[in-house]
């Protein structure tokens, strides 16, 4: 293996021109965190004077510039697909790269390996999510112990032929460890970026109040995701028919769907008035409906370093959640929002506050606007470049000796 630590310099001679191949399953049309996250990256790294190319399995070809799709088998009902090779464009231009970022550890994961050991390219591993918290929370107890000896082994399987090891997050980076101490020294965290300036300059067509009939003096609670069960809206939806019962004037709108909407329309239904379900929205549009937040609610436990936390800090908003590891990413977090227990009682109680205590949510959303700062995509991806650069010049002395 290579050498195992790695300085932080920018890099910006020419000279370090790489050509970088970021692989995923998720990426845009399908809409995820990781798949936004890549695309941001993947973006950046190409302003950035950077040969940066993303290789996913899909349905169609992508019109985005250096995106090479494999035509795959889409897996069941969901988005995803798959397929047992690359094919031949993108196969020939993978055999260029300089360094293989896989990202996550299955499905498209396996090819790029196999490519990249075959050529003797240098590996970069990122997991994006925590797979043992999504098991327990997705899965029955009768399929959870062999889902998870699964994951597990993918996961080593991974981190034991990568050079360098990723987490968006140091709650998932500890897992990480945990499943292989060995290679703990190769491991480290690079918080996800978003561009910043997207919600620094927002568009004249910003959604209204009045549009979705809400007053002036309501406090509005807003969610960006997917709506599925292991982001726990079952627990906030609860939580604000509980707080509107005890006189909370407060709303809620989300933003994204899936399998849990049906739900949390039953659970609100006594309140059906006050939750306002839009369903999904594409990612540019997002600067039009954050400001219209007084609160960002995430009652997500599973997460790692999700993206639109950051986006509605970046809004100057702050937030409302439960008690979770990964919110320690966030530096002085708690002068940015609240935290709750994992229960409707408690969270109804920080809906109640919230709408009490205008003056706290401003200076709360101030705290959340500084925050923001720590991650912009700019930053990131200068640091994946150095990143990049230290590793192939690793490995180019490792294969010289």
């Amino acid at each position: 293996m290579l050498g195992l630590t790695f300085s932080r310099k920018r890099r910006t001679n020419t000279a370090d021109r790489l050509r970088i191949g970021l692989f995923t399953d998720s990426f845009p049309p399908i809409i995820n965190g990781v798949s936004i996250v890549l695309s941001n990256l993947h973006e950046e790294l190409l302003a950035q004077g950077q040969d940066a190319h993303v290789f996913t399995f899909g349905s169609q070809e992508s019109a985005r510039p250096n995106v090479w799709v494999t035509r795959g088998v889409p897996l069941g009902s969901s988005s995803f697909h798959s397929a047992l090779m690359l094919d031949r464009p993108s196969s020939l231009v993978a055999r260029t790269l300089s360094v293989f970022h896989i990202n996550d550890p299955f499905n498209i994961a396996l090819v790029a390996l196999r490519m990249a050991k075959h050529l003797d390219r240098p590996i970069v591993f990122t997991n994006h999510t925590r797979h043992d918290l999504y098991l327990e929370e997705r899965w029955s107890s009768v399929l959870r112990p062999m889902l998870k000896l699964y994951v597990e082994a993918q996961m080593t399987y991974m981190m034991r032929a990568s050079h360098l090891i990723t987490a968006p997050s140091y709650s998932a980076l500890r897992w990480m460890q945990s499943l292989l101490p060995e290679a703990a020294h190769r491991m480290r965290v690079v918080h996800n970026g978003i561009a910043l300036q997207r919600f620094e300059q927002l568009p004249s067509d910003v959604l209204r109040r009045e549009q979705l009939g809400i007053s002036a003096k309501a406090t509005i609670f807003g969610y960006v995701g997917r709506v599925v069960p292991e982001k726990n809206l079952e627990v906030f939806a609860e939580a604000l028919v509980c707080a509107v019962q005890q006189g909370a004037d407060a709303h809620w709108i989300v933003i994204g769907d899936g399998s849990s909407r049906a739900e949390l329309a039953a659970i609100t239904a006594r309140i059906a008035d006050r939750v306002h379900l839009l369903g999904k929205v594409p990612n540019e549009a997002l600067p039009r409906y954050i400001p219209l937040f007084d609160v960002f609610g995430m009652p997500s436990l599973s997460d790692t370093n999700p993206l639109s936390v950051t986006e509605a800090m970046a809004c100057r908003k702050p937030f409302l959640g439960v008690r979770a590891d990964w919110w320690e990413e966030y530096p002085n977090y708690q002068q940015a929002g609240v935290l709750a227990e994992n229960n409707p009682a408690d969270l109804a109680a920080a809906i109640v506050w919230f709408c009490q205590n205008e003056a706290a949510r401003r200076q709360m959303g101030e705290c959340a606007y500084q925050i923001s700062r720590h991650f912009d995509i700019r930053n990131v991806a200068a640091e994946w470049i150095d990143l990049y650069n230290q590793l192939v010049e690793r490995h180019t002395l490792t294969q010289a000796s």
